[in-house]
């Protein structure tokens, strides 16, 4: 004889779980301070006050030092007195918050309009060419909003089909933010699983696209040392294995807590 295994379903809803007040008034207030750091260099640029390579290092800065807010919230949370799980999801959500915001700022566009924007661009001195074009009208700074990252990678704007494809995946990653926020408001069991599966993407596509330029000898990347490492962008490396790992721990307990045999929940549906 063989004993019967329990069939287990997951169908119990999973803890509530929101946004802390605490966390969201520091990346409100990180993002704000962003937001108008960036408006101002490119205004800067558009009255003539700073050149297009170094407002464009100044945005690149920017967003790099934006992007390590769940650290901040890391420190400044810890003892706001939410239990642990609570505090792991507010870090989660600062980490994704920021990740969709970019793609939404930069990503998506350049997907969108890089093809019919960029034309016989393929140094770094022509695209500095196009600073009076950028400064004609208010209207012509979206090109560039568009070609800031050209001052680091190259292959943002000569038509690099593989930099391409890989950027594809802000569509990808924007969706699942979304879908999480409904499983989240849902309290489904899986949502912490949509985390867990985003956090692979920008670690692979940022070691494909770093390491094509390695061994390509960074021909495409034409700053200093310190630009090259704030493109390679090593929050999209580490950052997402941490997450990662804090998300698989909360998909586990909250698998954990929505678990029960089917057979005791048919007897408690019965009593």
């Amino acid at each position: 004889m063989t004993a019967s295994v329990p069939q287990i379903d997951f169908t119990e809803l999973a803890p509530e779980r929101r946004f802390s007040q605490p966390a969201k008034r520091i990346f409100v207030t990180v993002t704000s301070i962003w937001v108008a750091a960036t408006v101002s260099v490119m205004v800067l640029f558009y009255v003539g006050v700073l050149d297009f390579i170094n407002s464009s290092r100044l945005s690149m800065y920017f967003i790099s030092t934006w992007l390590n807010v769940w650290i901040l919230v890391w420190f400044m949370c810890r003892y706001v007195g939410h239990n642990l799980s609570d505090f792991w999801h507010d870090l989660l959500v600062v980490w994704m918050l920021c990740y969709a915001i970019t793609n939404i700022q930069w990503e998506i566009p350049w997907v969108l309009f890089s093809p019919v924007v960029f034309e016989n661009i393929h140094t770094l001195e022509d695209l500095v060419a196009q600073t009076d074009y950028m400064r004609e009208t208010p209207w012509h700074p979206y090109y560039w909003i568009l070609g800031t990252f050209g001052v680091l990678d190259l292959r943002t704007v000569n038509h690099n089909g593989t930099f391409y494809a890989l950027e594809l995946f802000s569509f990808v990653n924007l969706a699942m933010t979304f879908y999480f926020f409904n499983l989240n408001k849902k309290r489904s069991p899986y949502r912490y699983l949509l985390v867990v599966i985003g956090c692979g993407e920008p670690i692979a596509a940022t070691v494909i696209f770093s390491f094509s330029e390695v061994f390509d000898n960074f021909v495409n990347m034409p700053g200093n040392i310190w630009d090259t490492l704030v493109w390679t962008q090593y929050q999209c490396i580490v950052f997402p294995m941490i997450l990662g790992g804090v998300a698989s721990k909360l998909l586990l307990d909250e698998l954990r807590h929505s678990a029960a045999p089917v057979s005791a929940k048919k007897a408690v549906a019965g009593a």
